[in-house]
């Protein structure tokens, strides 16, 4: 076998390879956007600026901590129901959503089910006749 074709399978190989993957990455979901319905809440943002808000003006930023298997969420004063939600970046299949309602202002969610890594969380609750919004990332070993 002479060089030329020897240079003519090399370029075979390489182009059929980049081929197999540009296949490969099309048929994956990954990539997609992390929000299907990222239209319509895009057009709803006003309702999400105002919680956002509400937390920073009343200052009722939740606090996070990991204690042991849960996640206890510190409110800053009593009578709180919502929903945390846990969503995962890399795989849309292990989000979760948790609704709560409290009376007290520690609330313990139990977490040992969640897989390790980054977590995107948005706890969206109500106090005292407001509505807040709180996002934090939050990673677990």
């Amino acid at each position: 076998m002479n060089w030329g074709m020897r240079i003519v399978i090399g370029m075979a190989i390489a182009m059929s390879s980049i081929v197999a993957v540009g296949i490969y990455m099309v048929n994956q979901d990954t990539d997609t956007l992390e929000e299907t319905d990222y239209y319509e809440k895009g057009l709803d943002y006003e309702r999400v600026y105002k919680k956002k808000e509400n937390l920073v003006r009343y200052q009722r930023k939740v606090t996070l901590n990991i204690v042991r298997d849960s996640l206890v969420l510190s409110f800053a004063e009593e009578n709180n129901k919502g929903v945390v939600d846990f969503i995962r970046s890399s795989n849309r299949s292990l989000d979760q959503r948790v609704h709560f309602i409290t009376s007290k202002s520690v609330y313990r969610l139990p977490i040992k089910n969640l897989k390790k890594g980054v977590w995107h969380i948005k706890l969206d609750w109500e106090s005292q006749q407001r509505s807040y919004l709180q996002e934090e990332q939050l990673y677990l070993n």
